[in-house]
């Protein structure tokens, strides 16, 4: 199964679990610093995709 196969709605449920589960096991400053990783890391992808 691909990304692209589900929805947005299926998205935005999946990010936000995603999001509250990671958030249970890291300090405030360590989900700073993975906000911060995970906000380049789609930086980045956005700007590879433009190529592709």
């Amino acid at each position: 199964m691909c990304l692209s196969d589900f929805s947005n709605e299926e998205l935005v449920i999946l990010s936000s679990t995603l999001a509250i589960a990671i958030s249970k096991d890291f300090s405030k400053e360590d989900l700073a610093i993975l906000s911060a990783f995970f906000t380049a890391l789609g930086d980045n992808l956005a700007i590879l995709s433009l190529d592709a």
